[in-house]
């Protein structure tokens, strides 16, 4: 028998010893879980800006086509300055150009703001209104059709922005898989018990099998030198965007066929999804 505080003399343990020991490993384990759960944090501040710059990259091809108007109808005012109603048909142009330039903006911004913000209840119709504004031209340019059958008061609580975010990938995934072809852009949202549906449809290349099955997962990507439109995918939107509808207690699937198009279906829990006259107003 031995107390604490000696040694075994029969098997030569120092208790004391193995106990510091053991209390220094539980140390040293809590510290590299923290610094673990840093580098997570910093690696998924990392894919966000990595999947905005993707983002930013395609609003900028919008942006463009908005700001070569401007400059030529303001070209065109004032080498027609003595031409009252050209001069005014062609400034009204560029105010129109202009505020289409502000709601980009907007929608860009809306992507980026603060993460923390409370949840707020928010229009789905108005929420994917602006977001594909933001791309519209493009869409347009691809005759890629856009279609919305959202009811006008349908909401949900939610980071406006983050899902605002999600809706941008999905439409720059739907507008690069239909880029050669055309089609259309179905988007659906609706209430059914107690949680609020989005249904993103394009009808698109559609993806491989052996691609779907791990479409979530980090680093993997659809898109290839003929679909990504000059720019490769980082293989990590679709990683960001799981991250955010999960983080709203809610899933996003995938479903899709080849040369027949891709359907990503978003659920999120809700208790109240539609605006009374009173919040409306």
């Amino acid at each position: 028998m031995f107390s604490e505080g000696t040694h075994n003399t029969q098997s030569g343990v120092n208790v004391p010893s193995l106990l510091n020991q053991r209390q220094s490993m539980h140390q040293q384990l809590k510290v590299n879980a923290q610094r673990i759960e840093a580098l997570e944090s910093q690696i998924k501040a990392t894919q966000m800006l990595a999947t905005l710059g993707t983002q930013v990259y395609q609003v900028a091809h919008e942006f463009n086509n908005i700001l070569v108007p401007m400059i030529n109808y303001s070209e065109l005012a004032l080498r027609h300055q003595d031409d009252t109603d050209l001069m005014r048909k062609a400034l009204t142009k560029t105010i129109e150009h202009g505020n289409k330039a502000s709601e980009i903006i907007q929608c860009l911004l809306g992507t980026i703001r603060n993460q923390s913000t409370p949840f707020q209840l928010c229009n789905i119709n108005e929420l994917v209104q602006s977001t594909l504004k933001c791309i519209s031209s493009e869409f347009k340019k691809d005759r890629i059709d856009a279609s919305v059958q959202i009811e006008g008061d349908l909401a949900c609580h939610m980071h406006s922005g983050q899902i605002q975010q999600v809706l941008l990938n999905l439409f720059i995934n739907a507008k690069q898989a239909m880029h050669h072809h055309g089609g259309t852009l179905t988007i659906e949202a609706f209430s059914k018990h107690d949680a609020l549906s989005i249904i993103v449809t394009d009808t698109g290349c559609g993806i491989e099998q052996n691609i779907l099955s791990k479409i979530f997962d980090p680093f993997v990507s659809t898109k290839t030198e003929e679909t990504a439109v000059n720019q490769l995918g980082t293989g990590l939107g679709l990683v960001i965007c799981k991250d955010i509808i999960e983080s709203h207690s809610g899933s996003i699937s995938v479903s899709s066929e080849i040369n027949k198009g891709t359907t990503f279906t978003i659920v999120i829990p809700q208790t109240k999804q539609v605006l009374s006259k009173n919040e409306d107003e």
